[in-house]
C-alpha cells in the first residue's frame, strides 16, 4: 500500500525518499561486519573473545541475579 502525502502533517515529508536514521545505522554495522568476518559463526567467536576480555578487564559489570534466581524453590524435593 502506498502512503499518501495528505496523510502527513509534516509538508516536506516524502515517504518514497525518507529514510530511517537508526536503521541506516544498523545497515551500516552489518556492511562492516560482513566485510571483517567470513561467517556468522567467526563473528560469534570474537564476540564472546571480546565479553570474555572486558569482564576480565573489568570493564563489564553485571548486577548480582535477584533472589528468586539463585535459590532453589524446592530445596527438598530432587
Amino acid at each position: 500500500m502506498k502512503e499518501t502525502r495528505q496523510k502527513y502533517p509534516i509538508p516536506d515529508f516524502d515517504p518514497e525518499t525518507y529514510t530511517d536514521p537508526i536503521l541506516e545505522e544498523c545497515y551500516q554495522m552489518k556492511r562492516e561486519f560482513s566485510a571483517q568476518f567470513k561467517d556468522l559463526d567467526e563473528l560469534h567467536d570474537y564476540l564472546v573473545a571480546q565479553g570474555k576480555k572486558r569482564r576480565k578487564e573489568g570493564k563489564w559489570k553485571y548486577a548480582p541475579l535477584p533472589p528468586h534466581l539463585t535459590e532453589d524453590p524446592d530445596p527438598g524435593e530432587d
